[in-house]
């Protein structure tokens, strides 16, 4: 069950990674950078913020579950990420590749993992206790948060672009 399970797994994480590519393929760089409401986050804050969680949180937790000596990863914040690390000027199309080779590093630790490895429990540490099964399942739910963030946007912006249409069809 677990074999299956964890193949299933990491063939969906790597179905989310298509599925964030596919989903801003076609936006504009203003597209892009539209949000709603000031306070919530646009296209591209979504897929920034995603690729800076993998690059200084996932990918460093999964090393350190799977390495013995690896250090374990620093404390995220948004803010921080928000204030020191976001660039609001970095192509969208960039971190679209950014978040797949990423992904290519994850996926390269969890081919070398074998079943007790994937399952074993790691207590020390602020992030433990875990396991790599757990940094997987979280990997992919927080993919699927950002995708139905993005999907949610593109719907938004489809309904104003019609709202547009029909107010400038009927002056």
């Amino acid at each position: 069950m677990t074999a299956e399970y964890r193949a299933q797994l990491l063939a969906r994480l790597r179905a989310t990674t298509a599925d964030l590519a596919w989903a801003v393929r076609d936006l504009s760089p203003d597209q892009h950078r539209w949000s709603p409401e000031p306070d919530e986050w646009s296209v591209h804050e979504q897929i920034a913020h995603l690729v800076d969680m993998e690059e200084q949180v996932y990918l460093p937790l999964l090393r350190w579950a799977t390495v013995p000596d690896m250090l374990e990863p620093a404390d995220y914040s948004r803010r921080a990420w928000r204030e020191e690390r976001y660039d609001p000027d970095a192509a969208l199309a960039d971190l679209v590749r950014q978040l797949d080779r990423l992904r290519d590093e994850e996926f390269d630790v969890f081919r070398e993992i074998d079943a007790s490895v994937w399952t074993r429990l790691r207590r020390e540490g602020r992030w433990g206790p875990l396991t790599c099964q757990w940094i997987a399942e979280v990997l992919y739910r927080h993919a699927l948060d950002h995708l139905q963030g993005v999907m949610a946007l593109r719907g938004d912006l489809h309904l104003a672009a019609l709202d547009r249409d029909r107010i400038e069809g009927g002056a």
